[in-house]
């Protein structure tokens, strides 16, 4: 489907219509008591995990699904360090071109099987001889092979040393039984983490506490993920009682009402989730430089932050969080320029054929989901390229055939949010020429020599203070090529009802508290 939203969406005027119809549903019946009579946790997700084998999934939900099935050689603490997980230690040898983990002896898969180095050594080596063809395999590019000197020690061989290798080495590429497929794991996922799949449909997860589990067993007897992709109705779910945690997925508009309530806590804290517009440099007109710069000049993303996401966000000018060790503090966000956006445009041939009357410079397809803050950020957007003599078409589709779209190329303009950004050795595996899909997330095609320098130079240092002058340097050439339009990095909301103990957000809403939180009623 493509029609625009603005005649199928309500605009931002129409929430407090909405508010009347939570009132009114919270008025209608008692909520649930809680905790349920069975003691489960129900996850809303704005759409299901699309894959099941952590080496494949690259988008959120199935992120979230590794973060509760799988485990890694490491795992990330709230302040998004590393710490050991599978593995009790690492160290550098060989001049740090071999990277050496020390496995613990405990960990069992959900079969009861135990893991071991076997199983390290298949989940990577299936990446790099290409048994399964992932994006991930990028983030493995200086790995030339593994060894495993007995069955509880693993080492990575390197080309030359790479400190960005440990940051991928979390759940986001979990361990998988030796011998595993891509469909074996899709029809059953075996992992080694806190909770175990038992049931799965097309509308939710239904996973169990793992009593084994190495870092001992999760206080909460059942996890259900259940996809609901419309806001309103997540919020509403969230009121009666039967979604129990919601986490960056409720419009920003409906979380005072949460925030204000007895019932209910809201933990809110500064977010590593960076939200962006992606464009196909392939496409002759974004080729230019000149119309990507216009374009984001036309943008007041104060505004668009203020407004629609209700403040729970900070306009950035790059994709590393607001702290981070290696971002550029220096690249202060544009501001609006309506006229500068206006001559660039004018400069680049393609000028407005009537002045200030109806008919556009030219024509562009923007591409999401049918989240309905993702189309209302879409409709203001739209608005604001406009008043530059940019016609923005807006095409939303369900978020499994919108995300297909983005992974083949099939797009002018989109918008998503990169998760997880830890280290800066993401822009290697989104933006490098290299990385180019099937071989990474480059999707957009961009090709710079110098960043490639850069982020290749960056990644294989090992102190995070002698890689920092490299990522600085590229954010700032970044900055002016725009391959991306930055928008802003979000602030985590996490709303849940005031009896569950024990949740605390993690950098990207990282669900890894889960293992530990639990019902404590009256609270």
């Amino acid at each position: 489907m493509s029609p625009a939203i603005a005649a199928r969406r309500p605009p931002p005027a129409a929430w407090p219509a909405l508010f009347l119809a939570l009132a009114l549903a919270g008025c209608a019946r008692p909520p649930a008591p809680l905790p349920p009579a069975d003691g489960a946790l129900v996850v809303a997700l704005e759409s299901a995990p699309l894959q099941y084998d952590p080496r494949l999934g690259t988008d959120q939900a199935s992120s979230r699904l590794y973060e509760l099935v799988y485990s890694g050689l490491l795992a990330l603490d709230p302040a998004g360090a590393l710490v050991p997980d599978l593995a009790l230690g690492w160290e550098a040898l060989d001049d740090g071109r071999r990277l050496r983990f020390h496995l613990r002896h405990d960990a069992r898969f959900h079969d009861g099987a135990p893991l071991d180095a076997a199983d390290v050594l298949h989940t990577y080596e299936s990446l790099l001889d290409g048994r399964v063809p992932s994006a991930k395999r990028s983030a493995l590019a200086a790995v030339t092979g593994l060894a495993a000197p007995d069955r509880w020690t693993v080492d990575f061989l390197l080309a030359e040393p790479q400190g960005a290798l440990l940051a991928t080495l979390t759940s986001y590429l979990g361990i998988v039984p030796a011998g595993a497929t891509p469909e074996t794991l899709q029809r059953r996922p075996v992992g080694s983490g806190p909770f175990r799949v038992a049931a799965a449909s097309a509308a939710e997860i239904v996973l169990e506490a793992f009593p084994e589990y190495h870092g001992g067993p999760p206080r909460l007897p059942r996890l259900v993920l259940r996809e609901i992709p419309d806001a309103i109705v997540r919020a509403l779910e969230l009121e009666k009682g039967s979604v129990h945690l919601a986490v960056n997925a409720l419009p920003p508009d409906l979380v005072p009402r949460f925030r204000h309530r007895d019932r209910f806590r809201v933990v809110e804290s500064p977010g590593a989730n960076y939200v962006y517009l992606g464009l196909n440099l392939r496409d002759p007109r974004l080729a230019d430089v000149r119309v990507r710069r216009a374009l984001l000049l036309a943008l007041d993303r104060e505004r668009l932050v203020a407004t629609l996401w209700r403040g729970l966000g900070v306009v950035t000018e790059t994709l590393l969080p607001p702290g981070h060790w290696a971002r550029d503090e220096s690249l202060q966000p544009r501001p609006r320029d309506l006229a500068a956006a206006r001559r660039l445009l004018d400069a680049a041939g393609h000028p407005d054929p009537d002045g200030d009357g109806p008919r556009p410079r030219f024509h562009l397809t923007y591409k999401t989901s049918t989240d309905e803050t993702a189309l209302l950020q879409a409709q203001i957007v739209q608005a604001m390229w406009a008043e530059a003599g940019v016609a923005t078409e807006v095409v939303s589709h369900e978020f499994a055939t919108f995300y297909d779209d983005v992974r083949r190329g099939a797009f002018q303009v989109f918008s998503l949010t990169w998760t997880g950004v830890h280290d800066p050795d993401l822009y290697r595996q989104i933006l490098h020429s290299a990385s180019v899909p099937p071989a990474g997330a480059n999707r957009g095609a961009f090709s710079d020599p110098r960043f490639d320098a850069l982020v290749a130079a960056g990644g294989r240092l090992l102190d995070p203070a002698a890689r920092r002058p490299y990522y600085v340097e590229a954010q700032r050439l970044l900055a002016e090529e725009l391959p991306y339009l930055s928008l802003f990095t979000k602030v985590n909301v996490a709303v849940m009802p005031s009896e569950l103990a024990g949740y605390v957000n993690y950098p990207s809403g990282e669900l890894h508290a889960l293992a530990t939180a639990r019902w404590e009623p009256g609270r």
